[in-house]
């Protein structure tokens, strides 16, 4: 207790000796402020005895890192430019859209679509186009950041398509993709991680590569049978082969009556077994119809082996995307499926599936798709001599060098085989002679004739290379390829260049339908160059590998839109003449199917799922003594009005008994022979 009274008078005494003022310490100021009645007097006192820390001064320095830190927020100046190309294609293509509906056209008519055109309402859609990617870019996330360079690219290929769409117009394709590859290369090196992209899986990109070539299958698919339905094909090349399918899917064999005037298998005339395969499609559907939307599906087939490709060469993301659309949307895969039937529409995708088991070393599947790749045709050997040897000088295991030389000598071999049989016993002499011509002088020396000469005097043969439409095929066919097969230091690989050297070039120079991207010799060559692209391109390092395959993706849709486009006009044609064409078909299907019947080459396909028919022509009139050439051979005649034949034999058929069957007045007329009756007479008794 007296503890705590101690304690208590301790505290007493120092409180009391707070509270209390000595006298002298109070000094005038004090006093006056402790006997103030206004508060404010003792705030401003305590202002002066506590004064608040000075604020900081915004200087000139300050003001401009602020200022650069918010541009900076919203991708300005590093986003400027790339966001301005990407709205000026985006509402450079609306504008080109728009006059398009009114038949203004941007480039043939440009004084007036500027006259149309709305200057300030394009201005003000730019504006506010970019204003908004400014503020995705400022609210999204930084490794989000895309939506500017994918905006741009995006609208360049909008542009492009809707530029070029049906203008068939090869110079201006090539200068417009030109320019939009370097913009687009510009937008890809903007990208500063394609991470974003290459989270995505594989089989996503796969997916929409696998769409495309639905996309791009459906429409060859449906121009060219438009193509044939409003009589555009004709005997050579696609009667014949509707012929040939209606004797494999009776009987398997492989005869014609139209491609050589007379009864003769194909077989006589290309080694092309290959057929074999579509018979039990064509059994199933027994129309011409059904061979070009074979060939349409076979010309595409090449895409998931050359995906799968690229895949296996570290390509990711976008880069595996574009190079699977670089080969849907390759002209040379395109533009050979309008010119009838063939087949060479085989080689794409047996090509890449053999690339793919060369590529992978499934030398089985090596084996199994060289074999099928020879029997295309006797000069598709050729491929897999190359194949073979290239792989010889690739690998660095003997097992792949022995399967690639093996292959080579089997090919090589079976070629000079086969094309010796045909010239002795059939027609390959007249095929070699055509395609070869310019290299022969014993012109029936066939293909041994060719090797001698051409290792004889080489200088002549390197003539053959550079001919003006030569020279203009070959950069219709690398310019989109952006030139990448001669991307390497490998000397080997230039062995996978020979049949394009070879089969286009030099017997394009003589024989013009090689050279031309709109025929059947661009298949397999094509093929083999794409594969170029994906093994020199990992040469390149990663980034190459990652943005070049966009701009070689690109690159193939701007020529594709801008040479290949325009054949939607078949499926336009077809819907305004579908009336008539529709008329003309059934009167053909009222010929009946056991009588010879000699027509017109455009009408031949109608008509030649038949045992005989035939192509009339000029060479069925002889002229100096005014008579139709063995008229008794035919039961039925189908000619078109008004032609210079027309009215050369149509006065003759009245003195032959040759009598009116059926017809479309002014376009079409058939005449039936008198001796079909008695045929008829004869096999019914």
């Amino acid at each position: 207790m007296e503890n705590d009274e101690n304690k208590m008078n301790q505290f007493t005494d120092i409180s009391e000796g707070i509270t209390e003022i000595p006298p002298d310490s109070v000094t005038d100021e004090t006093s006056d402020i402790l006997q103030s009645e206004n508060p404010e007097d003792f705030s401003d006192r305590n202002e002066e005895i506590n004064p608040e820390p000075e604020k900081k001064k915004i200087t000139a320095k300050t003001l401009i890192k602020n200022i650069s830190e918010f541009f900076s927020g919203i991708g300005i100046p590093d986003m400027f430019i790339i966001r301005f190309i990407g709205v000026f294609f985006l509402f450079s293509g609306t504008n080109i859209s728009e006059m398009n509906k009114s038949k203004i056209n941007s480039v043939t008519q440009w004084k007036e679509f500027i006259g149309e055109a709305s200057f300030l309402k394009t201005v003000i859609s730019m504006a506010s186009a970019f204003l908004l990617l400014t503020l995705i870019y400022r609210f999204m996330p930084k490794k989000f950041r895309i939506i500017d360079q994918s905006v741009a690219i995006a609208s360049i290929l909008y542009f492009d398509i809707v530029l070029l769409w049906r203008g068939n117009d090869v110079y201006l394709s090539i200068g417009v993709m030109l320019v939009s590859v370097v913009f687009i290369y510009y937008a890809v090196s903007k990208l500063r991680t394609k991470n974003v992209y290459n989270r995505i899986p594989w089989w996503i990109y796969g997916i929409l590569v696998l769409a495309s070539a639905v996309l791009v299958t459906s429409f060859v698919a449906l121009t060219s049978v438009c193509r044939h339905k409003n009589f555009g094909s004709s005997t050579h090349d696609f009667g014949l082969f509707v012929q040939m399918y209606h004797y494999l899917s009776t009987d398997l064999t492989a005869v014609t009556t139209c491609e050589r005037d007379k009864f003769l298998s194909h077989f006589y005339i290309h080694a092309s077994y290959i057929f074999y395969a579509l018979v039990p499609v064509y059994k199933l559907f027994p129309k011409g119809e059904t061979l070009l939307i074979s060939q349409a599906i076979l010309a595409m087939g090449g895409v998931i082996p050359m995906f799968l490709i690229a895949k296996r060469h570290n390509m990711k993301g976008l880069a595996l995307m574009f190079m699977g659309i670089a080969y849907v949307f390759c002209t040379g895969l395109i533009g050979p499926c309008y010119y009838d039937f063939h087949e060479n529409c085989f080689l794409p995708t047996l090509l890449m599936w053999l690339l793919w088991a060369v590529d992978g070393k499934k030398y089985v599947a090596f084996y199994i798709f060289s074999i099928l790749v020879c029997i295309v045709k006797e000069d598709a050997p050729l491929y897999v001599v190359c194949i073979g040897m290239y792989m010889f000088f690739e690998n660095k295991k003997n097992i792949g060098r022995i399967n690639g030389i093996i292959m080579a000598v089997i090919a090589g071999g079976y070629m000079m085989f086969i094309t010796n049989w045909l010239t002795e016993n059939g027609d390959g002499q007249m095929m070699t002679s055509t395609r070869f011509g310019f290299l022969m002088i014993d012109p029936n020396g066939g293909l041994k004739e060719v090797i001698k000469n051409t290792f004889a005097d080489p200088a002549y043969f390197f003539s053959l290379l550079v001919k003006e439409h030569t020279i203009k095929f070959f950069i219709q066919m690398m310019l989109p390829l952006l030139f990448l097969p001669f991307f390497t230091r490998k000397l080997n690989r230039y062995l996978l260049m020979i049949p394009f050297i070879i089969m286009n070039l030099v017997v394009g120079s003589g024989y013009g339908y090689a050279a031309d991207v709109g025929y059947q010799y661009v298949f397999g060559p094509s093929c083999l160059l794409l594969y170029m692209c994906v093994i020199n391109l990992e040469d390149m390092g990663q980034a190459r590998r990652q943005e070049i395959p966009i701009l070689l993706g690109s690159a193939a849709i701007i020529m594709t839109m801008g040479t290949m486009s325009h054949y939607i006009s078949y499926y336009e044609n077809y819907l305004n003449t579908k009336e008539y064409n529709t008329s003309l078909e059934e009167m053909l299907d009222r010929i009946p199917q056991d009588a010879a019947v000699a027509c017109d080459t455009w009408l031949v396909p109608h008509i030649a799922n038949r045992d005989e028919v035939y192509l009339l022509d000029n060479n069925d009139y002889n002229a100096s003594e005014n008579k139709i050439v063995d008229p008794e051979r035919y039961d039925f005649f189908v000619i078109p009005v008004g032609t210079e034949l027309y009215n050369n034999i149509q006065p003759l058929f009245e003195e032959l008994g040759i009598t009116l069957y059926d017809k479309i007045d002014g376009r079409i007329e058939i005449y039936e022979s008198p001796l079909y009756d008695i045929y008829k007479t004869e096999n019914a008794e």
